[in-house]
């Protein structure tokens, strides 16, 4: 019988549309449709990849909806290829999901380029290398002087010098016909194979005791000889968010950060910390390892390859770690049931990030520890004067100052008094001579690199620039010639000045090789070491270096600041700091600061008076606060000092600073695009907000800037660096007491600047709580 019933009609399944956001510098999601196979399992947070272009990328999806977005047309929406492929983690963890999105709300940032930041690193595929090397019938062919053509026996002692064989592109190996006929012969041998991966201690899985433990039995009891640090253990064993300021010298620090670890182990808990520099973090993941107590941290850094830092993500996300050291990018790490994030050395630049997201990771580190309920501890032994007004406005501060004793007597020399470019007073020569003398160690610090800072000319004044970068070029006595420190350009020595043509060019400010030269030339029986950027700019050089301090066979070193990335130098007899008020001259609002901090390290590295330890200090500004702070060793006489000007001048910490930089290939198009933004952000503005152009150079009074209604803007004006690498760059300052208020206007602002400048190669960047200004 044939029903005559009507089929009922075929429904389509409801659209479901994603919002996607890709690492790209783009400001708001792209919509996708959702495909059948995806809509049972699709969930936020999700990683995907989508189509982009003509290019695959990998997205996450941050909204779901059924309901198409207004104004778009869903036959133009491109399908979600698939999750990610099988075996990675395809989701972002809601935590670190909103931090990436809290990190572009406070640094004015594409959301998707934060999330780079929270996906784990994706390794490039190692390509195979090809060398040729020579067999053993080759070497035998050599000895005997077979007979061969006179290229052939070039190539095979080349060969025969290099072990580990030529590349395969190398220009030295001649004709492919040569080679072939070698490789007939056996003479030669082409091999295959893989770059070898940067090494990196990988975690070895713990033993679980207390539900995370990591091998850790007996109760945890603090140290009695850390009593001054009571507060300190109470906030690292109570609940919920705190932050911690920690002021000591660098052995107590250390010691407390090895107890604050097994406190937190004990606890089933982990530890993430972070350290400025990848030298100082390896170093400090060496000193909390504890083979014993199964304390086995990784160590994580923009060093390692990418195959290692993706199996090191991995074991993290897979909870094999319990304790983290990395520089600034760790902050963003998958660890979970975070118990403490120890920030050592708080007030180090390189904390910030350069490139956008222009984040600091001492001010994500609080972010990500209210999110897990954790304690923040910012230790160093001179904090900066921001985290000092956070911390001891809001949270537990401890200290413990280096006791008077164990200080070395400090005496300043006033160059004023010496003869004209003196670069090693008398006062300093005869130290030096009765440290030597009595084999005490003897440290020259420098602060800075090269024979000399610069060449003026001395009738007018110009200094010779890089014609890329406008900046002044640094002289360097051994390469003999001038260098530009951003593009790496090479100029010779002119013999006549370039504005006036004059012939007086003179040579300015007291380089590291200078000092070496001079320390050479009046102590000629002395060894003497330099440690700079060019001494210790490759691996090897660097580790023979140190390895020549540790041993002591040496009577002189000449260093910089890379004296202070590494673990402590053996104690010196003698510090002479060359020239104590070297940047203060620098145009930085940080500089006495700084120097402040420069001269604590350097001062840290002498021992004992009662031992005959000494520092003696070279400076033309001995009234200075930064330099009687350090020999009263007095820092409330910085600290009282330096506030006010901070506070009279507009500064952190009492008002917040965006930097904004306009940059582009043309000249007119980059200024006109600068003022256009400063008009914008004063419009954007309370109407009693001062404004100052580079065109108007409207007067402004300290009232204005140092109390500000709601926004200052300063500006525009040509960079420090007017030009870099073919483009020139504009900048802007913006002041504020309110910190959200700023952020606002500049969010609106630079979104309509990107749009009325679309297409025409300017670019605008944003630096929230600038450290370097451009």
């Amino acid at each position: 019988m044939i029903s005559t019933q009507v089929a009922p009609p075929r429904t389509e399944p409801e659209a479901l549309f994603a919002d996607v956001i890709v690492p790209r510098h783009l400001a708001g999601p792209f919509t996708y449709t959702v495909p059948l196979s995806l809509r049972p399992t699709l969930c936020i947070g999700h990683r995907v990849l989508v189509p982009f272009g003509r290019s695959i990328l990998q997205g996450a999806v941050i909204a779901l909806s059924h309901v198409l977005p207004h104004g778009l047309d869903q036959a133009r929406l491109k399908e979600i290829r698939s999750l990610l492929p099988e075996g990675a983690a395809t989701d972002v963890s809601s935590n670190l999901f909103q931090l990436s999105r809290q990190v572009a709300e406070q640094y004015v940032a594409p959301w998707g380029q934060c999330l780079r930041l929270v996906l784990p690193p994706a390794p490039k595929p190692r390509t195979q290398v090809n060398h040729y090397k020579l067999t053993e019938q080759g070497q035998a062919a050599l000895a005997a002087r077979e007979p061969c053509s006179v290229k052939a026996r070039a190539l095979l002692t080349r060969l025969e010098k290099k072990p580990s064989g030529l590349r395969r592109s190398s220009r030295r190996l001649g004709s492919a016909d040569l080679l072939h006929d070698l490789k007939a012969r056996g003479w030669v041998v082409e091999v295959q194979d893989l770059p070898s991966d940067s090494t990196a201690p990988i975690a070895r899985p713990s033993r679980r005791v207390n539900q995370g433990n990591s091998g850790i039995t007996a109760p945890f009891l603090p140290d009695p000889t850390m009593s001054w640090a009571e507060p300190l253990f109470e906030a690292l064993r109570g609940q919920g968010p705190s932050r911690a300021l920690v002021q000591a010298p660098w052995t107590d620090r250390l010691g407390l950060l090895q107890q604050a670890v097994r406190l937190v182990l004990d606890r089933g808990q982990t530890i993430l910390i972070i350290v400025g520099e990848a030298e100082r973090a390896q170093w400090v993941a060496g000193l909390i390892r504890d083979d014993e107590t199964s304390i086995s941290p990784v160590c994580f850094h923009s060093g390692l390859s990418g195959h290692v830092k993706a199996e090191m993500w991995d074991q993290i996300h897979r909870q094999v770690v319990r304790v983290v050291v990395g520089t600034r990018s760790a902050i963003f790490l998958p660890l979970t049931t975070i118990g403490v994030i120890w920030v050592e050395g708080e007030e180090d630049a390189a904390l910030k990030e350069l490139q956008e997201p222009r984040y600091h990771a001492r001010d994500v580190a609080w972010l990500r520890a209210q999110d897990e309920r954790a304690v923040l501890v910012l230790s160093s032994s001179h904090p900066s004067l921001e985290t000092r007004a956070a911390v001891e406005q809001r949270g537990v501060v401890v200290r413990k100052l280096m006791p008077s004793d164990a200080r070395p007597s400090i005496q300043i020399v006033d160059l004023r008094d010496h003869g004209r470019g003196t670069v090693l007073s008398q006062p300093l020569v005869l130290a030096i001579e009765q440290a030597i003398g009595r084999r005490a160690g003897v440290l020259l610090f420098v602060n800075r690199r090269g024979y000399a800072g610069a060449l003026v000319c001395r009738d007018c004044g110009q200094v010779p620039r890089c014609p890329a970068c406008r900046v002044a070029l640094m002289y360097s006595r051994q390469a003999g010639r001038l260098l530009c420190s951003y593009c790496g350009d090479v100029a010779p020595i002119p013999e006549t000045c370039v504005s006036c043509s004059n012939s007086r060019m003179q040579l300015i400010g007291e380089g590291t090789e200078r000092v070496e030269e001079d320390a050479k030339r009046l102590f000629p029986h002395a060894s003497v070491i330099r440690l700079d950027g060019n001494t210790m700019r490759r691996p090897t050089q660097a580790e023979a270096l140190w390895r020549r301090i540790e041993e002591g066979g040496w009577d002189i070193i000449v260093g910089t600041q890379l004296l202070l990335r590494r673990g402590p130098l053996p104690t010196m007899g003698l510090v002479g700091i060359v020239r104590a008020d070297a940047g203060l001259s620098v145009p930085d609002f940080r500089s006495a600061e700084r120097t402040y901090h420069t001269l604590l390290d350097a001062v840290s590295l002498a021992g004992s008076a009662g031992a005959g330890s000494q520092v003696i200090v070279q400076t033309y500004l001995s009234s200075h606060h930064a330099i009687q702070a350090v020999a009263q060793n007095n820092e409330s006489v910085f600290l009282s000092e330096e506030l006010s000007h901070r506070t009279a001048l507009g500064y952190p910490p009492t008002v917040y600073l965006i930097a904004l930089l306009v940059s582009g290939i043309n000249e007119k198009t980059v200024r006109d695009a600068a003022t256009a933004w400063v008009a914008r952000l004063t419009a954007c503005s309370s109407p009693s907000v001062t404004g100052q152009t580079a065109a108007a150079k409207a007067p402004s009074t300290a009232q204005s800037i140092g109390r500000p209604d709601r926004l200052t803007v300063l500006g525009p004006v040509p960079s420090q660096v007017p030009r870099l690498r073919g483009r020139y760059r504009w900048q802007i300052l913006v002041k504020s007491s309110e910190r959200e208020a700023g952020l606002e206007t500049v969010r609106i602002t630079v979104k309509e600047m990107e749009r009325t400048y679309q297409g025409r190669a300017i670019k605008f960047d944003v630096d929230v709580d600038p450290i370097e200004m451009w």
